[in-house]
């Protein structure tokens, strides 16, 4: 049977950011992986060539701060000719030329803003919330589309509602929404994790704010169907089953895939995704046999699986252990600590 990669990849292309958000999940922040050579924007390119012949259908380029790559753009190009591209950032170093380059391409422009008041405390920047807020302004004046990334914590979440309004009124077309995980950064902020209640007060906060704005969003990060009930959001998609290995996988800055852009596992290296149906680590999550023990009764495990299987790995020490918005915080085991 011929292989065939998942459709999206997410691709890091470097480690660096300009920015020190306490909510951020990348794994070499917390040590779980050691940074080593990033590729080369040639290599880059061979490897978006092979994954665009063997599945891939979207690429979204990201990092640490993608835009710090050298040669970013010039990759970014290279690969809308071959799929859709994402292309995420943080919005500090965005300029009309970024702008105008995405508005012809037609490639869209993905930009955190994680607060209004509290911005600067939940990125630990310097950068000015009304610079993110003029990025999504002039992208619209130039045609480029915009999606608001919004990383919801403790911090925000008290002006979710006007942060998303915020950026929907200066020109942002769509929301992008994440529940504060634990991982990289976000291990030293455990402070920042929202409850089970908080996570619900999200999805009804942000859904209200689309429907007002006729636009529309995703909860990005998978929820157990035990705590929400998905199928109420009518501009809001909330995921409730995880899609690492099948639906998406991650490319680190040295060429390494992992399964999700939250795992601290290296698998193996790009040239030699053939063999990833001999890793048990990437079959774990095809097959999705790590359901925790607590969901093995529930009529609704085959579809929700029990929420996000990276973040249960790195907050309890293994893939198969509860969701950590079901688990307590005394119980943190995770693998930063091992």
């Amino acid at each position: 049977m011929t292989t065939v990669l998942p459709p999206v990849a997410a691709l890091e292309l470097t480690y660096r950011c300009n920015h020190a958000c306490r909510f951020c999940s990348c794994p070499w922040f917390a040590g779980m992986i050691k940074p080593s050579a990033e590729m080369s924007v040639d290599e880059w390119k061979r490897l978006v060539d092979e994954f665009a012949a063997n599945g891939v259908r979207q690429f979204s380029f990201t990092g640490g701060e993608a835009l710090m790559k050298e040669g970013c753009l010039d990759l970014v190009d290279f690969a809308s000719k071959r799929a859709l591209v994402n292309l995420l950032s943080n919005g500090r170093i965005v300029t009309d030329d970024v702008l105008r380059f995405c508005a012809e391409r037609g490639i869209r422009l993905s930009v955190s803003m994680p607060g209004l008041k509290s911005f600067a405390e939940n990125t630990d920047s310097d950068t000015p919330v009304e610079h993110i807020l003029g990025v999504f302004a002039r992208a619209r004046e130039l045609g480029c589309g915009t999606t608001v990334g919004v990383a919801v914590t403790k911090l925000n979440l008290p002006e979710l509602y006007e942060t998303i309004s915020a950026a929907l009124v200066a020109g942002a077309d769509s929301l992008l929404l994440n529940r504060f995980l634990p991982g990289g950064r976000g291990l030293s902020h455990p402070e920042l994790m929202l409850t089970a209640e908080e996570v619900r007060e999200v999805a009804d906060v942000a859904e209200e704010v689309l429907s007002r704005a006729k636009r529309y969003g995703h909860f990005g990060t998978e929820l157990p169907e035990c705590l929400i009930d998905a199928e109420k959001y009518k501009f809001l998609q909330v995921s409730t089953g995880c899609s690492a290995a099948t639906e998406f996988f991650t490319v680190g800055p040295n060429g390494m895939i992992r399964a999700c852009n939250h795992s601290p596992v290296e698998i193996l290296r790009w040239n030699e995704w053939e063999r990833l149906p001999e890793c048990e680590e990437w079959m774990h999550f095809v097959r999705h046999d790590y359901l925790p023990e607590m969901c093995t009764d529930c009529a609704r495990a085959a579809k929700c699986m029990g929420g996000c299987r990276e973040a249960a790995r790195v907050f309890l020490g293994s893939p198969s252990a509860p969701d950590p918005i079901l688990a307590p915080p005394s119980g943190f085991r995770g693998l930063a600590q091992e």
